[in-house]
């Protein structure tokens, strides 16, 4: 069974160098825990290891994998509905403005969802945990098939995997069930340790983020945070838990900017409900959206392996219909 590690267990952790290289396993009397070191990057991070190791692979097919390019696609009309159905003709994909030959191309029912779920668990949302947890436990229930994976991660001084990849929904909710607020909130470290978990990860990659999008204690910076997650390919769903008063047109609440550069950047939305009501209704829509996905994949043109930053356009050769999708990806390097 997973439970929130004690605080003489994170207190324990913390007096571990701060610089680990690679991963170093040791046993708790509850079981074994992975401390990931990501180089000192991610230094609040604690978990509980539960995946397992893939087979070797060719030099020639880790190649390919790493100069494939795999954009998610969210296509609406005018109006906001979703549109299914349309084919691989339909889509046009620009790099830095110079159009890309489309290789791969599925819908979301052929590809399996890795998705990370991050809960705010600091004592800011003390008062409103418990409507989350249950709002998030319904959403599970609707979206979750048997070809998708869950991971769960709670944020506050640190950031801690309640619960490793699983499609176990009997899991998943034990693990909703023993998040407790505490603390404050290392948000940017969290968002980078779930990206570095989502890595290694085939199809779609997605990370929900349930918070206020105040970060007060990480030793990431957003920038960095988005950086990791756009190397991941993962996109970002935020919703907002200050439920704020303030006109959804002004949007100049704290931690506002911080969700809305996440999920712009990385093809996802963000929402801000007003009230804990509406959290049902968002997470009914977030469950559609990802039932009704694209994803394409290119070799880029450009053939130099240089880590730079390039930006991605994707069109809709019909009328009135609009894309969603990453604004670009950092190009691997030699």
């Amino acid at each position: 069974m997973r439970k929130v590690r004690s605080e003489e267990e994170v207190k324990a952790t913390k007096r571990l160098p701060a610089v680990i290289m690679g991963f170093m396993m040791f046993l708790s009397p509850r079981g074994p825990i992975l401390f990931s070191s990501a180089l000192a990057a991610s230094p609040h991070f604690i978990g509980r290891y539960t995946g397992t190791q893939s087979g070797t692979e060719s030099p020639e097919m880790v190649k390919l994998r790493a100069d494939l390019v795999t954009v998610v696609v969210t296509v609406s009309d005018s109006t906001g509905n979703l549109i299914q159905n349309l084919d691989v003709e339909d889509f046009e994909i620009l790099e830095d403005g110079i159009p890309q030959v489309i290789t791969t191309f599925s819908r979301n029912s052929e590809t399996p969802l890795s998705l990370v779920m991050i809960f705010d668990a600091s004592l800011s949302v003390k008062n409103r945990l418990r409507f989350e947890k249950e709002a998030f436990a319904a959403f599970l229930r609707a979206i979750i098939r048997p070809i998708d994976s869950v991971a769960i991660f709670s944020v506050s001084t640190d950031v801690v995997l309640q619960q490793g990849f699983t499609g176990d929904i009997d899991k998943l909710l034990f693990a909703i069930s023993h998040v407790n607020a505490q603390g404050a909130t290392a948000l940017y470290d969290a968002i980078a340790t779930a990206a570095d978990l989502l890595k290694t990860r085939s199809g779609r990659r997605a990370i929900i983020i349930l918070s206020d999008g105040r970060d007060t204690i990480s030793r990431l910076t957003l920038d960095q945070a988005l950086r990791r997650a756009q190397e991941a390919d993962a996109v970002i769903y935020a919703i907002n838990t200050a439920l704020t008063s303030i006109s959804a047109e002004k949007r100049i609440w704290p931690g506002q900017q911080t969700l809305d550069l996440l999920c712009r950047q990385t093809g996802g939305e963000a929402f801000f409900p007003r009230d804990l009501i509406e959290l049902n209704p968002i997470f009914d829509r977030l469950a559609n959206e990802l039932r009704m996905q694209y994803v394409l994949g290119f070799i880029s043109s450009n053939e130099r392996r240089d880590g730079s930053y390039r930006r991605l356009t994707v069109r809709i050769k019909k009328p009135g219909v609009l894309a969603r999708a990453r604004a670009g990806y950092y190009a691997p390097k030699k």
